[in-house]
């Protein structure tokens, strides 16, 4: 018997680790306020479709832990802080909604909305996978998957990733299918020898013959030298419908050395636009009320891009047509360190502050893109009877989805 002890012990510790983890979570449970989205103007049914995610932290304790939530008219839902749930977290909205209407086809996916995309017909999905191979990455793949609405049949397939040899990394930035065609846009580290840059590529899939057809780079950026950073990046843009056109910036900055820290300065900014169809690729020439140190390119629907500053001025610009269209400022109460975040759908625009303290509720707005008229606007609050026991805490929101 003696021999057994130590798997004994091990077990009654795991047993009563569990009983402790669970004890804690729910007499914390009962400390998480209900947030509510109190009407100041217009018509709540305006955001009856609307998620907001975001995080709750309880800064008047110690130890400063945050709390998943997700807001909608109902109210406030908490994670449900199982073990698992803590271990590999919950998935996004849209991505528990797909799991429950593709429940077959999502099964084994990595839930981020990145590798997903959906139309009428399809949905598919694409990730890169790779070995690690004396501490270096190799053998690179796609994993391609393709549900067929109609008749609920799946093509799936994994391919070798073209020049695979100087890549160092890959991460895979949005998919987009356009006229059934599948495009995977990554972002690649490319090694040559001691040197390395980072590229935007772009990769296009033969679903039938289950092979790239084509593959292109559509943004190359140097390391950069010494007290000088070049980076670049997709913009994000609604993941519901597919859109002609990727849009990516390419940021310069200078890098300022102070006594105990340093600090970065911006030299250059870019806007590149690629079209998906025509293969064409071209840098866009704002005009001079869209200075990029001053707006923030907040959203891009495929078509329009909107600048958003600290302020909340919301400037559209439209890329077929080379123009801005009529500004407008959202009536928020804002947070100066950075802009509202926004989303836009069905010709509306929705935004809220992205962060605020207790004593500060962020707001929550929706706005006719067109006019520029505020349609709704509101605040998250705590609920009644949960702000009499609330102490200080802060709300971050980091998700809009408009279901």
């Amino acid at each position: 018997m003696k021999k057994y002890w130590k798997v004994t012990a091990t077990l009654i510790i795991t047993v009563l680790s569990f009983g402790i983890f669970y004890i804690n979570i729910a007499m914390s449970a009962d400390h998480f306020p209900e947030l509510v989205i109190q009407t100041k103007t217009g018509d709540k049914e305006e955001i009856r479709d609307i998620v907001l995610e975001g995080s709750y932290t309880d800064t008047s304790s110690n130890n400063y832990l945050s709390s998943r939530f997700k807001l909608t008219t109902d109210g406030s839902e908490y994670n449900n802080r199982s073990f698992l749930s803590e271990i590999i977290g919950q998935p996004d909205t849209r991505i528990k909604e797909l799991q429950e209407e593709y429940r077959s086809f999502m099964r084994g996916k990595i839930p981020s909305e990145t590798f997903f995309t959906e139309n009428s017909e399809f949905l598919a999905y694409a990730r890169a996978d790779y070995k690690i191979d004396s501490l270096r990455s190799s053998d690179f793949t796609f994993e391609v998957s393709v549900l067929n609405k109609s008749n609920n049949r799946t093509n799936s397939f994994t391919i070798q990733v073209p020049v695979s040899e100087e890549l160092d990394h890959i991460y895979v930035e949005e998919v987009q299918m356009i006229e059934e065609e599948l495009h995977i846009i990554t972002q690649n580290s490319m090694r040559n020898g001691h040197d390395y840059t980072n590229e935007n590529h772009i990769y296009t899939v033969d679903l039938k013959e289950q092979k790239i057809s084509e593959h292109e780079t559509i943004l190359q950026v140097a390391s950069g030298h010494d007290d000088i950073q070049v980076d670049s990046h997709l913009i994000r843009r609604s993941s519901s419908s597919a859109a002609e056109h990727l849009l990516l910036v390419r940021s310069e900055y200078k890098i300022i050395e102070d006594m105990e820290s340093h600090r970065m300065e911006q030299l250059n900014k870019e806007l590149i636009a690629y079209n998906l169809v025509t293969k064409e690729k071209e840098e866009i020439n704002l005009p001079d009320t869209l200075n990029l140190e001053e707006n923030e390119i907040s959203f891009f629907d495929g078509s329009v891009i909107f600048f958003v500053n600290r302020e909340g001025h919301v400037i559209p610009y439209n890329l077929a047509e080379e123009q801005t269209g009529e500004a407008f400022d959202l009536q928020l109460s804002f947070d100066l360190d950075q802009p509202p975040m926004i989303t836009v759908q069905d010709e509306k625009l929705y935004a809220v502050n992205v962060s605020n303290t207790t004593q500060n509720n962020p707001g929550i707005v929706v706005a006719d893109v067109e006019t520029g008229e505020s349609l709704y606007e509101g605040e998250i609050v705590l609920k009644d009877d949960s702000s009499e026991s609330a102490g200080d805490y802060e709300l971050y929101i980091y998700e809009i989805v408009v279901r």
